[in-house]
């Protein structure tokens, strides 16, 4: 029986600015739809950003392979309930590479500053 998993990212939000700013086709490639309306709609969007890089990123260490064969960035998409705390989507290649290793969301806590954003990820056996 497989383990649960923790995966943790620290991302420097003026690194990933100066990456990542007027590059809307790259943005896209790495955010869905509705990460970058919610980031772009509130105050501060690039910590924002950055955190879900990050939360990406540590869903990636805890599945303990990378961005391998057909995975995307968008097929792990960081969403939010309905009082706003952040979860785990995952889509395509990710979500069936998660189901063969016994593996399935289990919490994800974001945090940033105006420097610094980090994202925590744990898996849990499904």
């Amino acid at each position: 029986m497989v383990g649960a998993r923790v995966g943790v990212d620290l991302v420097d939000v003026g690194d990933f600015r100066a990456r990542f700013e007027d590059r809307e086709d790259v943005l896209r490639g790495v955010f869905t739809e509705a990460e970058l309306d919610y980031c772009r709609s509130r105050p501060k969007s690039w910590p924002r950003l950055a955190a879900r890089l990050a939360a990406k990123e540590a869903a990636l260490k805890a599945l303990g392979s990378g961005l391998a064969g057909a995975m995307t960035w968008r097929d792990i998409e960081i969403t939010r309930d309905a009082v706003g705390a952040p979860g785990l989507a995952f889509h395509g290649a990710t979500a069936q590479a998660l189901g063969r290793e016994g593996l399935t969301a289990g919490a994800v806590s974001l945090s940033h500053t105006e420097s610094h954003a980090i994202a925590v990820v744990l898996l849990v056996p499904s």
